[in-house]
């Protein structure tokens, strides 16, 4: 196959193409070809019978689907496969023409486009006309199977490219890596998350200035930022750029780990990403601390070696820009007690000296649980004080998914919407479970999974499962009060979307925090509480925690035991089966006793 790239509002001058007609069915041939009445997603059925024999723009190929699309405005049209719906592999060929069945002329053709997530797509931005018509072919030299295509009508449209210059050229090299960035457009503060090859938005008319908010770390922007003016309709901006230039000698790995709570009796999947964020090379090795009541299983990839709990990855050489993920496989015993609190670790270990080791290690604390929503939304913060919002102080959300169909499900699509108090310039993508394709545009984020094949529940219990983290900062102008709200919308195939659990993270004054939650040790939200609440410990970890509810007679009504509580983390509790009132909440560890109330009101 090869890999050409030929596309973006050039016009290939070539001769009339005369089309067979015959009897063929709708959309098969350019005399019936289906009309397209404007922008939205179709489905091709595949070019596996029809009349393209003369192959449009390109070359000669048997089939064809068949397109007409006549615009009501003049400026920008976009047609891609490269979509969310389509497997990985998915090889078609587009051409666009004009005039009239018979005599038809090329108004452009694409082949191979640069796609996250499918392989081998097309893509066509052409200048349309309004009232005139553009024929559309879709034609089998590649491919036979059906597959899903955009339509999208632009004003105008600008086109750039965000890579990690590591020689400070300038200049794009095949060598450097295209580096996903969120930008900012302005006046509007609008935004693109920039995570193609080259990225492309639709724009307004007007003049606007693209800033990069947040470049890599210990990289500067060159440009610091780039402006274009749209001043006509079909008006195409390209070489919107930003190098990414390093600032040398700078050591710097990260580490993540995230997952869910384990199951107990079965397996559970975690995962950790890494990354070179520094400047140079790094010689690093990935090491996790498995909890004494999980036991390690396997990883993807294999380990170096396991001794007792402690499992090795050697990493080698971690160039620029280099990231990588695991995924480890732990059981959790049957002879577990439900709520027994677990703690996982991982370090990045490094033989140069790193200039930020406070993101070398990470831990994820879990409950064990005898059955948990195969599709949620967990946050690991339910509180930020004004000055950790004025600190960029992030909040790291995981969602999680599962199958719990009949049949594989063929493509996975998130939706998470971001209400106005989070500022998109803080968004950082941390890992996924499989491969996926992302866009962020103005308060939307979408997460795909083309051509996942994610197995169900009943055939294969852990592979059923899959999900992705990542982390967002709320603006800094939020006040005590603001509730920062956060769901997810999941959509398996062509089912009906399920609905996340909505999370809530509070912005609270730091002396609210001080006097009222720090005397107590812990704060509990949300209080009033209906049913579910988050016990949030501020005080040093603390060891074998029994916490007590207890009502106005002084009875206790409700008890948790814990292995562990671990300063800024929170506890699960469950008040639904409580009258409302008031209750005294206790909680005493091997050193203190902390007491604090709650609200129970429906």
């Amino acid at each position: 196959m090869r890999l050409h790239y030929a596309l973006r509002s050039v016009l290939f001058a070539t001769p009339a193409v005369l089309i067979a007609t015959g009897a063929f069915a709708q959309g098969e041939t350019c005399g019936t070809a289906q009309v397209i009445t404007g922008p939205g997603v179709y489905q091709a059925d595949g070019p596996a019978t029809g009349g393209g024999a003369v192959g449009g723009c390109i070359s000669a190929s048997a089939n064809a689907d068949w397109y007409v699309y006549t615009p009501s405005f003049t400026g920008i049209a976009q047609i891609t496969s490269c979509h969310p719906m389509n497997a990985p592999f998915k090889d078609t060929e587009l051409s666009v023409l004009t005039g009239t069945c018979g005599s038809l002329t090329c108004v452009g053709w694409n082949d191979d486009t640069p796609c996250s997530g499918v392989i081998f797509p097309s893509f066509l931005q052409f200048n349309v006309v309004s009232g005139e018509s553009y024929y559309i072919q879709w034609d089998d030299r590649w491919g036979h199977a059906s597959f899903y295509w955009q339509l999208t009508e632009c004003y105008g449209a600008v086109e750039g490219l965000t890579y990690m210059d590591n020689n400070s050229n300038g200049v794009w090299d095949s060598t450097e890596t295209v580096h996903p960035t969120m930008l900012q457009i302005d006046p509007g503060a609008m935004h693109h998350y920039s995570s193609g090859h080259p990225y492309v938005f639709c724009s307004d008319s007007g003049s606007y200035t693209i800033t990069v908010p947040n470049p890599p770390l210990y990289h500067t922007a060159v440009p610091a930022s780039q402006s274009y003016t749209v001043n006509a309709q079909g008006t195409v901006v390209n070489g919107m750029d930003f190098a990414f230039q390093p600032i040398p000698g700078i050591y710097d790995g990260e580490v993540s780990l995230w997952g869910w709570n384990p199951w107990i009796g079965h397996d559970n999947t975690y995962h950790i990403n890494y990354q070179n964020l520094g400047t140079e090379t790094l010689q690093s090795q990935v090491v996790m601390t498995v909890d004494p009541l999980l036991g390690f299983v396997s990883s993807t990839p294999a380990p170096t070696s396991v001794v007792g709990q402690v499992v090795t990855w050697d990493l080698g050489t971690l160039a620029l820009d280099a990231s990588g993920g695991i995924h480890v496989v732990l059981h959790c015993d049957s002879t577990v007690a439900p709520d027994t609190a677990m703690v996982n670790t991982v370090d990045l270990l490094t033989t140069q000296t790193d200039i930020a080791p406070l993101n070398n290690h990470d831990e994820l604390l879990g409950h064990a649980s005898t059955s948990w929503d195969p599709n949620g939304k967990d946050v690991d913060r339910i509180a930020l004080t004004t000055d950790q919002v004025s600190n960029g102080q992030s909040v790291e959300y995981t969602v999680h998914f599962q199958n719990t169909g009949t049949l594989p499900a063929v493509n996975v699509v998130v939706k998470d919407p971001f209400d106005s108090d989070w500022d998109l310039n803080g968004f950082e993508m941390i890992g996924a479970t499989h491969p996926y394709q992302i866009s962020v545009d103005d308060q939307m984020l979408i997460i795909s999974f083309p051509g996942i094949m994610l197995p169900d529940s009943a055939s294969d219990p852990l592979g059923s499962i899959g999900g992705f983290s990542y982390r967002l900062k709320a603006k800094t102008t939020s006040i005590p009060g603001t509730l920062l709200l956060n769901h997810a919308d999941i959509y398996f195939d062509f089912n009906a979307p399920v609905a996340t659990n909505t999370t809530v993270t509070e912005v609270n004054a730091p002396e609210s925090i001080s006097e009222q939650a720090y005397a107590n040790g812990f704060s509990i939200y949300p209080s009033p509480t209906n049913g579910s609440a988050y016990l949030l410990w501020h005080g040093d970890d603390a060891m074998n925690a029994s916490i007590n509810i207890i009502d106005a007679t002084g009875r206790i009504v409700l008890n948790k035991n814990v292995s562990a509580l671990h300063r800024d983390r929170t506890i699960d509790l469950d008040f639904s089966t409580l009258a409302n009132g008031s209750y005294t909440l206790r909680i005493t560890t091997e050193k203190q006793v902390r007491i604090g109330t709650v609200m129970v009101q429906r």
